[in-house]
């Protein structure tokens, strides 16, 4: 943990409430930092409501797929839901499903869902276009892949099968035709967001099918606007929460007297565009809207914070959208039987689920399904019509998230004594690690924690059905897909996203992989001329071991959820004097206490035996690591995660 060469002090807490001019000093100074948080009104940072949303209808190919949609079930033909194995695949499909078959209006839906299994490979492969074509689907959507398989979708389409694809992946440049491919990383999207999940894509879709069915769809807005520089009046028509073009509003032709008028005198809680306003203003108009759309935000946070979105923008207002509706969940009786048992086994806090509680608890156990082989288990569970069914499905995957924990502590274990006797392999730009004896199914995972360890982009490979699947993370800005598509000739299939992304190679074509990969990386990460050669801390503030407490913690809560895009708060403490080290199990991880921070609990993860021999060597130390609270036995308590220790240089706090 000490091999940080570089840790730059945020400033002294007395200096921000000095400097600062704000009644909250330290959440204005931290906002001004976030480049995703300084634009935005203050009451939109601290609120969020169903009208921080935008309107669904300016995502790309969005009106097709509600048509056709509606088109299948009316006319009672099947439509397949297929999604991917991982969280946002199973929460996305889950979601949609969930409407699909609890909504009055299709209840004679001929719906049925499928998931990847054990053995498919990513995507729309050959094993799935088996699938598929045995379920002789009318309609096929899948969920969480498609843009990147124009060549399977158009073999599907040309037997008559009509294909809605959702999907937030990279979008190549040859997409598939003859479908409606919902994607906002289309070139041609104006949706105001890139960076969104399946699960919010599959929210999207549901709540433009709520709107299609009412009144206000269609209907055209105008508002006249005054403007003293040309002394007109500019005039902008709207439809379904979107502005028209000229040319659009033209060719409606529409009537004078069937134009209503912008409602000027409506108010937000939160302000917001003139987009976002009307189209929430049109659906507090339709009858228990947002009373039937609360419950969908549930699962389109938890694909949020499982697939790492940035959480900025629209992203942030699903979370904490998401947390309010899962606490409803697990204090009452909501209709998601599935999910309310499974927050019940996890024994989350009562006072509230948190965005902890979703990417360490929630989110990892539907994952757990995928990687060991039992997707169909999380959609199961998720789908469930009665507490007793739910509560059965809820303890089994459990159970198998306990299989998927020991199955990632044996590969790491393997991991290790890998790179001990082959500590040569540690030198290269990118960590690789493959032996035949790997288990599968937690490659993202382990890929994850070789990044944290080495500091570097990581590969991890294990076999898997008579192939191998591989997961590549990236450390720092670097492009993980811009990797894989040079060493495309090496692989069965390959994807992702920027910071993560995975393969399937076959395994006699392992060693010349990875002959290939070490001069593509070198390549790879020569392109970023600014990368430093060195690894560094950034902390937002330096503070005083009195100065740590709850009180503290208040003065950013208003910040989270945190996680990418929005890091939570990182602070650094010097000269800190441990006292009353306590190792926990077996050393692996010691919990401590700090001379002057009372009776506040110090943890450190996986380097316990570590920071003991450190501590024998040195007095003091300087330590960088972040507050939370942690809810164990029924009880509440403050503690603070190290995320690292050592010994700096002299390097001061830095001024604002």
């Amino acid at each position: 943990m000490h091999h940080v060469t570089k840790v730059h002090f945020g400033p002294l807490l007395s200096e921000v409430r000095t400097k600062v001019d704000s009644k909250r000093p330290l959440l204005r100074y931290l906002v001004d930092k976030r480049e995703g948080l300084r634009n935005i009104h203050p009451k939109e940072l601290l609120s969020s409501d169903f009208s921080c949303l935008h309107s669904p209808f300016s995502l790309p190919d969005l009106s097709m797929a509600v048509e056709l949609l509606l088109s299948f079930v009316k006319d009672g033909k099947k439509i397949l839901l297929y999604g991917d194995r991982d969280s946002d695949g199973v929460s996305s499909t889950c979601l949609l499903a969930f409407f699909l078959k609890s909504h009055p209006s299709f209840s004679s839906i001929n719906l049925e869902v499928m998931v990847s299994s054990e053995s498919d490979p990513y995507g729309l492969c050959k094993e799935a276009l088996v699938k598929i074509k045995k379920a002789k689907p009318d309609l096929l959507v899948t969920l969480d892949f498609g843009s990147s398989q124009a060549d399977e979708i158009e073999e599907l389409t040309n037997t008559g099968i009509k294909v809605i694809v959702l999907d937030h992946h990279e979008v190549p440049v040859r997409i598939p035709t003859n479908c409606a491919l919902v994607n906002p990383r289309r070139t041609d999207s104006l949706y105001p967001e890139k960076k969104i999940c399946t699960a919010v894509l599959s929210f999207k879709l549901v709540s433009a099918i709520l709107f299609r069915q009412s009144d206000e769809f269609g209907k055209v807005y105008k508002k006249i606007e005054f403007k003293e520089e040309t002394g007109q009046n500019q005039i902008t028509y709207f439809q379904n929460g979107i502005k028209l073009t000229n040319e659009t509003f033209t060719s409606l032709s529409l009537d004078e007297s069937s134009i209503s008028p912008y409602p000027e005198d409506f108010a937000t809680k939160v302000p917001v565009d003139e987009e976002r306003k009307l189209f929430f203003y049109q659906c507090s108009k339709i009858p228990e809207f947002f009373s039937g759309l609360e419950e969908e935000t549930d699962l389109a946070g938890i694909g949020t914070i499982t697939d790492m979105m940035p959480l900025v923008g629209e992203n942030r207002h699903f979370v904490k959208l998401a947390l309010n509706s899962l606490t409803k969940l697990y204090v009452g009786d909501k209709k998601r039987k599935g999910l309310s048992e499974l927050l019940k086994e996890l024994k989350l806090s009562p006072q509230g689920v948190t965005t902890k509680d979703l990417g360490w608890s929630i989110g990892p156990v539907l994952n757990s399904a995928g990687r060991m082989g039992k997707t169909e288990e999380a959609v199961s569970l998720l789908l469930s019509e009665t507490t007793t069914e739910a509560k059965t499905k809820a303890k089994q995957l459990l159970s198998i998230n306990e299989e998927r924990k020991e199955r990632t502590k044996r590969n790491m274990d393997r991991v290790e004594r890998y790179f001990l006797r082959k500590p040569e392999r540690t030198s290269h730009e990118l960590v690789f690690c493959y032996e035949p004896d790997m288990e599968p199914g937690v490659s993202g995972i382990v890929a994850t924690r070789m990044v944290d360890t080495y500091k570097k982009p990581a590969i991890f490979l294990a076999p898997d059905n008579g192939d191998a699947r591989g997961s590549i993370r990236s450390y720092g800005p670097e492009n993980v897909l811009e990797l894989l598509e040079s060493l495309a000739d090496h692989f069965l299939h390959f994807g992702g996203h920027p910071e993560a992304g995975g393969f399937s190679i076959k395994i006699d074509q392992i060693p010349a992989f990875e002959s290939a990969l070490y001069t593509a990386a070198k390549n790879w990460l020569s392109v970023d001329k600014d990368k430093p050669n060195v690894h560094s801390i950034d902390t937002d503030f330096t503070v005083l071991t009195e100065e740590i407490g709850e009180r503290l913690l208040k003065e950013w809560k208003d910040l989270e959820p945190f996680g990418q895009g929005n890091p939570d708060i990182k602070l650094a403490i010097k000269n800190a004097k441990a006292i009353h080290l306590t190792p926990l199990s077996g050393g692996k991880h010691v919990r401590f206490h700090l001379i002057g921070s009372g009776s506040l609990k110090y943890m450190i993860w996986n380097k316990g035996e570590e920071f003991q021999k450190f501590m024998s060597e040195h007095g003091s130390f300087d330590l960088v690591g972040s507050l939370e609270e942690n809810f164990y036995q029924g009880r509440t308590t403050l503690q603070f995660i190290v995320e690292w220790f050592g010994i700096t240089a002299e390097n001061p706090a830095v001024s604002i």
